[in-house]
This record gives C-alpha cells, sequence and structure tokens, in this order.
C-alpha cells in the first residue's frame, strides 16, 4: 500500500524532529504502519458522526499495546511519540479538514475531534505496555542482582569463612609445633580478612550512591571505597560533566561498579581505565581492562553479569557494549542519554 503524498510529507517532518523513530527501519515502519492508521481511524469516526474525541474505553487495545511493548523494547519514552503526535495533529489538521470536505463550523469541530481521537487513542495502551515493559526489566535486574550476590555469599564468603574456621579447628584438634601452628593462625587470618573484604565490598555496592555528586565524582569516591590503594585502576573524565537525572545515574553507577567488581575477580592484577566521555546529548563510559579476557560463550557467571547490566542499561535507555577475547582484556561500554527520557 502505497502512502499518500500528504501523509509522506508529514511522516518526513517527523523524522526530521524525532529521527529515533525513524533512523531504525524497524521503527520507521511501525511509525508510518501507525500514522496510516490513525488517519483511517479518524476518517471512520467522522464519517460515523462521532460526537466525541474521548476514547479511554479502548486504551487495551491489544493492538496499541504491543505498539508500546516496540517502544520499549527500542528504548523509545512515550512522550517522544506524544510530541511526533503534536507534530501529527499540527500539520494534518488542514488536510484531514480538506479530505472530509469540512466546511461548516459544526463539521470543522468534529472533524478536529475525529482527528484527535484516531490519534490519542494509541497512547493510553502504549504508555501501559512501555510501563510494563521497564517494571518487567527492573524487576528482572533485581532478582538477577540478587542471584548474584547469594552466588557470592555461598561461594566466596562462606567458603572463606569455612576454609578459615577449619584452619583454626586444625590447630586446636591437633595441637601442632609452634611453627606450624603460627603458619595455621596466619592462614586462618588471611582467609576470614579475605572473607570480610567481600562482606564490606557487598556491603558497599548494596549501598551505592551518586547522591549529591556528578557521575563521575561518584564513580571516584566510590572506587577510593572499594579497591582503596588500586594504583592501576583510574578514573579519567573529557569534556564537561553533567548531572545526569538521579534514576539515571545511580542506575549507571550500579552498572560501572558491577564491571568494575568483575575486572577484581576475573582480571585482578590488571591494568583499568573507567574513562567518561561527555558530550551534548549523552555521555560514554568506558571499563577497560588489559587482563586476559575470556570467551564470552563459555563464561556463565560473565553472561549472568552481562544480562543484569543490560537489563539496567535498558531501563535508563541506555546501550551497553562488551566486548573480550581471551589475552585480549575486557572492555565494556555504556552510552547514556543525557535527557530526561
Amino acid at each position: 500500500m502505497q502512502t499518500p503524498a500528504p501523509l509522506t510529507a508529514v511522516l518526513a517532518q517527523i523524522g526530521t524532529r524525532f529521527p529515533a523513530l525513524t533512523d531504525d527501519p524497524v521503527m520507521a515502519e511501525s511509525l508510518t504502519e501507525n500514522v496510516v492508521s490513525m488517519i483511517s481511524d479518524a476518517h471512520a469516526r467522522y464519517a460515523a458522526g462521532a460526537e466525541t474525541s474521548v476514547v479511554s474505553d479502548a486504551y487495551l487495545d491489544p493492538t496499541h499495546l504491543a505498539t508500546g511493548a516496540l517502544h520499549a523494547e527500542h528504548a523509545q519514552h512515550p512522550a517522544g511519540a506524544m510530541l511526533a503526535a503534536e507534530v501529527l495533529f499540527d500539520a494534518y489538521l488542514p488536510v484531514f479538514v480538506d479530505e472530509v470536505g469540512a466546511s461548516t463550523t459544526e463539521e470543522l469541530l468534529r472533524a478536529t475531534r475525529a482527528l484527535h481521537a484516531g490519534i490519542w487513542s494509541r497512547f493510553p495502551a502504549g504508555a501501559i505496555a512501555y510501563t510494563e515493559a521497564l517494571r518487567q526489566r527492573v524487576t528482572t535486574a533485581n532478582l538477577d542482582s540478587r542471584t548474584r550476590i547469594a552466588r557470592d555469599l555461598h561461594d566466596r564468603v562462606a567458603h572463606g569463612v569455612l576454609a578459615g574456621l577449619q584452619r583454626l579447628d586444625l590447630v586446636l584438634l591437633t595441637d601442632p609445633p609452634a611453627d606450624a601452628r603460627t603458619e595455621q593462625l596466619e592462614a586462618a587470618g588471611r582467609l576470614l580478612r579475605s572473607a570480610l573484604a567481600d562482606v564490606q565490598d557487598l556491603a558497599v555496592a548494596l549501598h551505592a550512591r551518586v547522591g549529591e555528586d556528578l557521575l563521575d565524582d561518584a564513580v571516584r569516591r566510590h572506587v577510593a571505597d572499594l579497591f582503596p590503594g588500586d594504583d592501576l585502576l583510574t578514573v579519567t573524565t573529557t569534556g564537561s560533566p553533567a548531572r545526569l537525572p538521579n534514576w539515571k545515574a545511580e542506575e549507571a553507577l550500579t552498572i560501572v561498579l558491577e564491571a568494575l567488581t568483575n575486572r577484581r575477580k576475573h582480571a585482578p592484577g590488571s591494568r583499568c581505565t573507567v574513562s567518561f566521555t561527555w558530550s551534548t546529548h549523552d555521555v560514554v563510559i568506558a571499563v577497560a581492562d588489559d587482563g586476559p579476557g575470556f570467551d564470552r560463550g563459555d563464561r556463565a557467571d560473565g553472561r549472568l553479569g552481562q544480562h543484569t547490566m543490560r537489563e539496567r542499561a535498558a531501563v535508563i535507555g541506555a546501550v551497553l557494549d562488551v566486548s573480550s577475547a581471551p589475552g585480549a582484556g575486557t572492555a565494556v561500554r555504556l552510552t547514556v542519554p543525557k535527557g530526561s527520557m
């Protein structure tokens, strides 16, 4: 089906003002289908003599819910579509009035209501679907975080405590010579201190907050707390830092700290740089180390960590890229849009 010329012109105008809705082929196809459907619905409403523009009775239309889910999948906030709808209504109203042949005041009012209803009917369902998709992502990210914490408590903390206690039991039960006794007690102390450090790290990570700081300053503060004395870890900033919406900054901080924790687990002793590159529209945060790297298809716990980070990134409309290969180090790149949407 060929799109009418007046509608094509309006779609081009929307694409110029809101490129996120047209740059992606899937989003562009969805936009065209929805706009054509809106105009068709407006014509049907006008022809039926509808005297109202209230459309709340159709707020759970399955087709409109699917559109909202698609926008969430592509990290497109409903506000962007609503702004595009304003452009559509403003630009197409004269065309629509001419198409339906409205001339009297009553007909002009009916045409305006019909076009408004045809456009607006999509948004309640779309917003509901978008909110539900984000809620599911937050839930998934939180569940994955709980799984990771439980795994760390079991595999690292509990294992370290158990190993330390076994050394102490060995000393108490066997009464070894003084040298061996000292060696066993020192080993027990190292294991228990390591377990305590793991608990402290988990506590700091769980209470990580950006607060009143800029994001890069918050990362520096938490790096000093989590990795004291690590001269191989540096944080750099390029461009002019800006204050992100708090909900975005907090999620971004959590993702960065997760990447740094993974570096300590899997690439201890590696040189690592956290770089912030600020531009007009976004900030790119790169966490890169020169450690051993890994085959992304072989590390199950790496996949879980990446899945959690990707879910958190999706919630704030960010894009997460992870690259690694054996012997080539690991790089995590997070691109966060600066706007509130």
